[in-house]
Protein backbone atom coordinates (compact mmCIF):
# COMPACT_ATOMS: atom_id res chain seq x y z
CA UNK A 1 0.00 0.00 0.00
CA UNK A 2 2.46 2.57 -1.10
CA UNK A 3 1.23 6.07 -1.69
CA UNK A 4 0.78 5.30 -5.37
CA UNK A 5 -1.53 2.35 -4.61
CA UNK A 6 -4.33 4.40 -3.11
CA UNK A 7 -6.81 6.77 -4.62
CA UNK A 8 -6.70 10.36 -3.45
CA UNK A 9 -8.77 10.84 -0.33
CA UNK A 10 -10.81 13.99 0.22
CA UNK A 11 -10.32 15.44 3.71
CA UNK A 12 -14.09 15.33 4.21
CA UNK A 13 -13.97 11.52 3.95
CA UNK A 14 -11.76 11.16 7.05
CA UNK A 15 -14.52 11.18 9.69
CA UNK A 16 -16.46 8.42 7.92
CA UNK A 17 -13.26 6.40 7.41
CA UNK A 18 -12.44 6.65 11.11
CA UNK A 19 -16.02 5.69 12.02
CA UNK A 20 -15.76 2.67 9.72
CA UNK A 21 -12.47 1.69 11.32
CA UNK A 22 -14.09 1.85 14.77
CA UNK A 23 -16.96 -0.28 13.48
CA UNK A 24 -14.52 -2.84 12.07
CA UNK A 25 -12.66 -2.97 15.39
CA UNK A 26 -15.94 -3.63 17.21
CA UNK A 27 -17.34 -6.07 14.66
CA UNK A 28 -14.27 -8.06 13.58
CA UNK A 29 -11.81 -7.25 16.36
CA UNK A 30 -8.70 -5.07 16.30
CA UNK A 31 -6.44 -7.70 14.71
CA UNK A 32 -8.67 -8.98 11.91
CA UNK A 33 -7.00 -8.59 8.46
CA UNK A 34 -9.82 -6.31 7.23
CA UNK A 35 -9.49 -4.07 10.29
CA UNK A 36 -5.72 -3.86 9.93
CA UNK A 37 -5.95 -3.16 6.19
CA UNK A 38 -8.43 -0.35 6.82
CA UNK A 39 -6.23 1.01 9.62
CA UNK A 40 -3.35 1.37 7.18
CA UNK A 41 -5.66 3.03 4.63
CA UNK A 42 -6.96 5.49 7.22
CA UNK A 43 -3.37 6.30 8.22
CA UNK A 44 -2.52 6.97 4.58
CA UNK A 45 -5.62 9.16 4.24
CA UNK A 46 -4.52 11.17 7.27
CA UNK A 47 -1.10 11.58 5.65
CA UNK A 48 -2.64 12.76 2.37
CA UNK A 49 -4.72 15.27 4.33
CA UNK A 50 -1.58 16.58 6.05
CA UNK A 51 -2.58 15.19 9.44
CA UNK A 52 0.80 13.67 10.32
CA UNK A 53 0.06 13.72 14.04
CA UNK A 54 -2.61 11.10 13.37
CA UNK A 55 -1.07 9.38 10.36
CA UNK A 56 2.26 8.28 11.74
CA UNK A 57 1.15 6.65 15.02
CA UNK A 58 -1.75 4.90 13.29
CA UNK A 59 0.52 3.60 10.54
CA UNK A 60 3.14 2.49 13.07
CA UNK A 61 0.41 0.60 14.94
CA UNK A 62 -0.80 -0.99 11.71
CA UNK A 63 2.75 -2.11 10.85
CA UNK A 64 3.25 -3.56 14.35
CA UNK A 65 -0.08 -5.38 14.48
CA UNK A 66 0.09 -6.65 10.89
CA UNK A 67 3.52 -8.12 11.62
CA UNK A 68 2.38 -9.72 14.87
CA UNK A 69 -0.93 -11.12 13.70
CA UNK A 70 -0.52 -11.81 9.99
CA UNK A 71 3.23 -12.36 9.87
CA UNK A 72 6.12 -10.17 8.82
CA UNK A 73 6.13 -11.54 5.27
CA UNK A 74 2.40 -10.95 4.70
CA UNK A 75 1.64 -8.65 1.77
CA UNK A 76 -0.39 -6.21 3.89
CA UNK A 77 2.51 -5.86 6.32
CA UNK A 78 4.99 -5.26 3.50
CA UNK A 79 2.77 -2.61 1.93
CA UNK A 80 2.27 -0.86 5.27
CA UNK A 81 6.04 -0.89 5.85
CA UNK A 82 6.59 0.66 2.42
CA UNK A 83 4.04 3.37 3.18
CA UNK A 84 5.69 4.11 6.53
CA UNK A 85 9.06 4.32 4.77
CA UNK A 86 7.57 6.73 2.23
CA UNK A 87 6.12 8.88 5.01
CA UNK A 88 9.53 9.14 6.68
CA UNK A 89 11.16 10.00 3.34
CA UNK A 90 8.56 12.72 2.76
CA UNK A 91 9.47 14.11 6.18
CA UNK A 92 13.17 13.88 5.22
CA UNK A 93 13.70 11.56 8.20
CA UNK A 94 16.14 9.30 6.36
CA UNK A 95 17.41 7.63 9.50
CA UNK A 96 13.95 6.26 10.35
CA UNK A 97 13.22 5.56 6.66
CA UNK A 98 16.43 3.54 6.49
CA UNK A 99 15.47 1.52 9.57
CA UNK A 100 12.06 0.72 8.08
CA UNK A 101 13.65 -0.17 4.74
CA UNK A 102 16.06 -2.55 6.54
CA UNK A 103 13.04 -4.29 8.04
CA UNK A 104 11.39 -4.42 4.63
CA UNK A 105 14.56 -5.83 3.07
CA UNK A 106 14.79 -8.52 5.76
CA UNK A 107 11.18 -9.52 5.09
CA UNK A 108 11.85 -9.67 1.35
CA UNK A 109 14.92 -11.85 1.86
CA UNK A 110 12.97 -14.29 4.04
CA UNK A 111 9.98 -14.26 1.71
CA UNK A 112 11.61 -14.32 -1.71
CA UNK A 113 15.31 -15.01 -1.23
CA UNK A 114 18.35 -12.80 -1.63
CA UNK A 115 18.52 -12.90 -5.43
CA UNK A 116 14.89 -12.13 -6.27
CA UNK A 117 14.31 -8.94 -8.27
CA UNK A 118 12.07 -7.42 -5.57
CA UNK A 119 14.75 -8.13 -2.95
CA UNK A 120 17.40 -6.51 -5.14
CA UNK A 121 15.12 -3.49 -5.61
CA UNK A 122 14.62 -3.26 -1.82
CA UNK A 123 18.39 -3.41 -1.35
CA UNK A 124 18.89 -0.62 -3.92
CA UNK A 125 16.21 1.47 -2.21
CA UNK A 126 18.02 1.07 1.12
CA UNK A 127 21.28 2.22 -0.48
CA UNK A 128 19.54 5.30 -1.88
CA UNK A 129 18.02 6.15 1.50
CA UNK A 130 21.38 5.74 3.24
CA UNK A 131 23.03 8.00 0.66
CA UNK A 132 20.33 10.63 1.20
CA UNK A 133 20.92 10.41 4.94
CA UNK A 134 24.66 10.97 4.45
CA UNK A 135 24.04 13.85 2.03
CA UNK A 136 21.71 15.55 4.53
CA UNK A 137 24.35 15.24 7.26
CA UNK A 138 26.94 17.15 5.19
CA UNK A 139 27.65 20.75 6.26
CA UNK A 140 25.79 23.30 4.17
CA UNK A 141 22.99 20.93 3.14
CA UNK A 142 19.53 21.84 4.39
CA UNK A 143 17.81 19.19 6.48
Amino acid sequence: MTTTDMRTIDRTELPSMVATLCSYENLFGPYHPQTLRLMAEVANAYWQAGELAHARPLLERAVRDLGRHLGTEHDLHLRALATLRDLFIAQRNYERAGAVQRDLLGCQIRRLGGDHSETLAARACLATILLENVACDQPGNPA
